[in-house]
This record gives structure tokens, C-alpha cells and sequence, in this order.
């Protein structure tokens, strides 16, 4: 397919590109490999893919999720909640981006909201297994 995907998919059906903020469906991941072509380069727009740097990868991200994008809203808030790829853990403006990227209906911000319902957060969220459930 390799055209612009336009649905809420789980994250392993789809290959996110931090470069342009697309991703294409594992079927053409696959296809890609075995035609030898491989993923040097963004299907997308051509941007290489080699040696991106963490804090380059969450700093796009950061201005993908700025902008509204469903996924990175979701990175975001992970990394967030979580202090990891050089951002600071901050567990109130982590479930903020999360709950921006389950407002759109991301699968896997949904999925993830709904563990940390399950599991509670100390500092941010209580257990709540009705709220969990909810979610999904």
C-alpha cells in the first residue's frame, strides 16, 4: 500500500517514521525486506532513517504531538510519565499528552491509560478497574 494510513491502528501493525510523522502498514514493512530495498530511507518522504540520535527522535516527536498528532501525543505522554529519552519524568503532563491521544481514539493510548487505571499511579491516578475497563 505504502499510501498514507488514516486509521487508528495498534502500534504492531503499523512502522511509525519520526521523520514526517507517518507510518505504513507491516505488510509493506515486510514487502520492503524481501525486495531487498529495506528501510535506510523513510518510504514516505526519503529522509534517512540511519543514525537518528534519542533526543532528535523526542524532539519531533514533541512537535508532532504539538500539533495534534495521535501518536506522538501517546510517545509523549509515555516518555513522560515513564522520564525516559532525555525528558523529565513528569507523571500530571504525561497523562495530559496520553489523554489527548485517547480523546482521538489511539488504540494503544486507550490500551495504555487503561493499564495505569488498573495498575493506579501513586502520584496521579488511583486504581479504578470500572475506569479501566471502560478505556477498552
Amino acid at each position: 500500500c505504502l499510501e498514507d494510513i488514516h486509521v487508528h491502528t495498534a502500534l504492531h501493525v503499523t512502522k511509525l517514521f519520526v521523520c514526517c510523522g507517518g507510518f505504513i502498514c507491516m505488510s509493506c514493512v515486510r514487502n520492503l525486506d524481501r525486495s531487498g530495498l529495506g528501510l535506510d530511507k523513510c518510504p514516505l518522504c526519503r529522509e534517512s532513517l540511519a543514525g537518528i540520535a534519542a533526543s532528535e527522535r523526542t524532539e519531533t516527536s514533541m512537535k508532532f504531538a504539538k500539533r495534534g498528532v495521535s501518536w506522538a501525543q501517546r510517545e509523549a505522554g509515555i516518555l513522560m510519565i515513564d522520564g525516559m529519552e532525555g525528558l523529565q519524568k513528569q507523571e500530571k503532563a504525561g497523562l495530559e499528552w496520553l489523554n489527548k491521544a485517547a480523546a482521538q481514539n489511539d488504540p494503544s493510548a486507550l490500551h495504555e491509560l487503561s493499564s495505569l487505571y488498573r495498575e493506579g499511579m501513586a502520584s496521579e491516578l488511583g486504581k479504578s478497574q470500572e475506569k479501566a475497563n471502560e478505556l477498552l
